[in-house]
């Protein structure tokens, strides 16, 4: 009799251990994930993998929702829900999640970009080069298809040119009344510039003066103020800390016309992700 027990028992441990060696790793609730999220044009994808020991133990892809009232993020959240659901994994044991996208190649490849404003800056002889260097002439993007950017210039305020900057015998000093004054008028002007950029249909505001890589104060404050008129902004020194006004105003440019479609796709799939009830910040 005790030893029928004892061998019945013995039974249900080895079909019980047998049972949880058929479940696979990812089904275990306290297992810990990276997820990854990559959305084409055609296609996104979704992979996860366990984050002790980098095993692939998912991996999803589902057609871009382009047509869906919600745009690509329908394809994101139900991608991202059917991974977890099938791996019986909680939102709360994603520990990183990431989104890579082509979109921004696609729209440059496809001219589908904003309309770029850019205000060029200098002073000086310097001034005269950087009004040049700044008028970015039309970019193809594909055949027949061109990003044209409206062009201002506006000579920088407050501070010496490098020329000045080099040369020791340059004693010219502003008494505090003339520099208010100049301080006052370039923001009028700045105002003025950005509203009027704007009326010609920018969406980007891209700024960039020369030798701004060694002093951005200007680039930071227009930006700024274009910002807080409703207008993205991007200027030359935070896409490029090397020198060359002409090549950093002209990939300003090119960063400013995507720039909308990629915070539009940013903002979009950190939503997608919060009502995934993921707690874990969005890398992109």
């Amino acid at each position: 009799m005790d030893n029928s027990i004892k061998g019945n028992n013995q039974l249900e441990e080895n079909v019980s251990a047998s049972l949880r060696l058929r479940v696979p790793a990812s089904q275990n609730a306290s297992q810990k994930v990276r997820v990854g999220i990559d959305v084409g044009g055609t296609f996104t994808d979704v992979v996860v993998v366990d984050n002790d020991t980098r095993e692939v133990v998912s991996q999803l892809k589902v057609p871009t929702t382009h047509s869906a009232k919600e745009g690509v993020a329908l394809g994101i959240i139900n991608a991202i829900e059917r991974a977890l659901s099938e791996l019986n994994i909680s939102p709360d044991d994603v520990i990183f999640i990431a989104h890579s996208t082509t979109q921004a190649t696609n729209a440059l490849l496809e001219g589908d970009v904003a309309q770029v404003g850019v205000i060029g800056l200098g002073r000086g002889l310097e001034g005269l080069k950087a009004k040049f260097d700044t008028r970015i002439p039309p970019i193809e993007l594909a055949p027949n298809r061109f990003l044209k950017a409206e062009h201002c210039f506006v000579k920088s305020p407050s501070h010496r040119t490098h020329r000045e900057d080099r040369d020791n015998n340059f004693n010219e000093k502003l008494s505090v009344n003339s520099v208010s004054s100049v301080a006052k008028n370039f923001d009028e002007v700045i105002n003025k510039l950005i509203l009027e950029l704007k009326a010609k249909g920018a969406e980007v505001i891209a700024v960039s003066e020369a030798f701004g890589v060694d002093r951005p104060e200007n680039e930071e404050k227009i930006s700024q103020v274009a910002r807080e008129k409703g207008v993205f902004a991007t200027s030359g020194h935070e896409v490029s800390t090397l020198y060359g006004l002409r090549t950093r105003t002209r990939t300003a440019v090119l960063n400013g016309a995507i720039l909308p479609k990629m915070i539009h796709t940013a903002t979009m799939t950190d939503e997608c992700v919060r009502r995934a009830r993921i707690g874990a910040p969005l890398m992109i």
